[in-house]
């Protein structure tokens, strides 16, 4: 029985994390991140279409692992930067259970999650799915340059499938994200610019 949480062991194979930090390169290179800077030390990139596909994909994960169906509702990729608090919070209405990914390098793991209080770690291609709404969670101040954390976002409404957009991939509906989006926004992950210099 799903009791608010639960950590998938290996969410992702290091092939599967290769790619994704490949595809960034390639999105960086042809300035195609978008998305919105909450301040100086942490970007949001909505919608990154290899993240849509993956939304869509762990949908029946997720209606497996939490006891009744869920839909995607969108996906959003962080970009924090050393000394950024994610603050106490739940989710918005909108979006019933996260799944959480840790695409950080390796030997960046020793950032925790704190769910209610108590204190969850994950690694390197590690998931937590969260049932964010219901339970507040928070993580202290972020240990390292650059960090990069996925989240899949899943509704158990049908009316807010796919964030109320007509597809997955789409941008957000006016209502939803108001801050215009920045194009062009920049990605300082170490790897990530050393692929889109060299190998992409």
């Amino acid at each position: 029985m799903f009791k608010g949480y639960q950590i998938l062991r290996e969410a992702l194979t290091d092939r599967e994390l290769d790619s994704i930090m490949r595809y960034l390169a390639i999105m960086k290179n042809m300035g195609a991140l978008k998305g919105n800077a909450d301040g100086h030390s942490a970007h949001m990139y909505y919608s990154i279409p290899y993240f849509e596909a993956l939304l869509s994909s762990f949908a029946l994960t997720v209606s497996e692992a939490v006891g009744e169906e869920v839909y995607p509702c969108y996906s959003f990729l962080w970009n924090y930067k050393k000394g950024h608090e994610v603050p106490k919070h739940r989710d918005r209405d909108a979006v019933d259970y996260i799944v959480s990914f840790n695409i950080n390098n390796k030997g960046e793991d020793d950032w925790p999650i704190y769910i209610e209080g108590e204190r969850v770690d994950l690694r390197n291609k590690e998931a937590l799915i969260l049932d964010g709404k219901a339970l507040v969670h928070w993580r202290e101040a972020c240990p390292y340059p650059n960090r990069l954390q996925l989240v899949l976002c899943y509704t158990r409404r049908k009316c807010f499938r796919f964030d109320k957009r007509q597809h997955l991939g789409f941008d957000p509906m006016p209502e939803v994200v108001t801050a215009p989006f920045t194009l062009n926004l920049s990605i300082d992950d170490t790897v990530i610019t050393e692929m889109a210099n060299d190998e992409v």
